[in-house]
């Protein structure tokens, strides 16, 4: 082990979407952030025998990585108690990713071990402190935010940011009409870019929730529709993505992409629909084959052994002679 973990020190594990301790990190912790402002944090960061990095530092939460920070320290800070410390091992989905970190002699896909200490933080505004004015300009803030993030391709960070959106707006109610419309126009390109960010994460149900959010605002928004054929047709939902890119040239029959989809989908289903009949034509095979074998045992088990038969008449009438002899 590269690093001793000393009594009282907490371990956390992230490898996978839950920490390994008493709680969850990522079932819903995009929506239910509490986005804290954290200072005077320390962090160690160790990988193949070697400290790469070592110094105090202060940033916000879900934008560690413009301090090149991974996502992993973003996490787990988010579940610290002020003057906690603890041992993170980071697998590579919460690392430097496929990227690496040349800065720091990363390879792409590295696992990591951090030891990180929380001296002190300061807590933004929770959703019910901010007005709706507050929450709309901050909304467009992030909005930005996560739009930089999804083009650098750091898809979990777009995702917190667009996730500020939908905690602050999703629930807001009493609004004027042109702050109603503000609100909208956000929350339908939060959804929008989040159900993009889940498709790129291979997150496919999360992305076809996100769709719905969105078409809940908007039925026939073009990108709502082919995001959510795109996740169906990965999902191998292929008559339900037809359909879905059926809508979006009933939308817009200019679409080419959408035609192409459909060819797609057609294809795969007769893929699909071959494999099953060939699966199904072996099994009936098989059955029939084995239905044959037990008949044919049955009917020779009926019949019986000719020459045990033989046998048995001669032994009758060698028996008949015998029994004459002692007349």
């Amino acid at each position: 082990m590269l690093v001793q973990v000393p009594k009282n020190v907490s371990k956390i594990e992230l490898w996978s979407y839950t920490i390994l301790m008493p709680i969850k990190i990522f079932d819903q912790c995009f929506i239910a952030y509490n986005f804290s402002h954290f200072h005077a944090v320390v962090l160690k960061g160790f990988c193949g025998g070697r400290m790469f990095d070592c110094r105090d530092v202060a940033f916000t939460v879900g934008e560690g990585e413009d301090h090149d920070i991974p996502i992993g320290i973003d996490k787990a800070l988010e579940k610290m108690q002020r003057g906690e410390h603890c041992i993170l091992h980071i697998g590579t989905q919460y690392g430097f990713g496929e990227a690496g970190k040349h800065k720091f002699g990363i390879e792409p896909n590295t696992e990591l071990i951090y030891e990180v200490t929380l001296k002190s933080f300061e807590k933004a505004k929770e959703s019910w402190e901010m007005d709706t004015k507050e929450k709309l300009e901050q909304a467009a803030i992030v909005k930005e935010k996560g739009t930089v993030y999804f083009k650098e391709g750091k898809y979990p960070q777009a995702v917190i940011q667009y996730g500020k959106i939908v905690s602050w707006l999703e629930m807001e109610y009493g609004l004027s009409e042109r702050e109603s419309k503000a609100s909208e126009s956000l929350l339908l390109a939060a959804f929008l870019n989040l159900a993009m960010c889940y498709l790129k994460l291979r997150d496919y149900a999360k992305a076809i929730e996100y769709c719905n959010k969105a078409l809940a605002l908007d039925q026939a928004n073009e990108k709502g529709l082919y995001r959510r054929g795109e996740a169906r047709l990965l999902m191998n939902e292929f008559e339900l993505a037809r359909c879905d890119f059926q809508k979006v040239l009933d939308v817009n029959p200019q679409n080419k992409a959408a035609k192409s989809q459909i060819t797609v989908c057609q294809k795969k289903t007769k893929e699909h629909n071959d494999r099953d009949r060939k699966i199904y034509a072996n099994m009936f095979k098989k059955f029939a084959e084995r239905d044959a074998k037990e008949e044919a045992s049955k009917t020779t088990e009926e019949k019986g052994d000719p020459a045990s038969s033989e046998i048995g008449m001669e032994k009758t009438v060698t028996e008949g002679k015998e029994s004459e002899g002692h007349l």
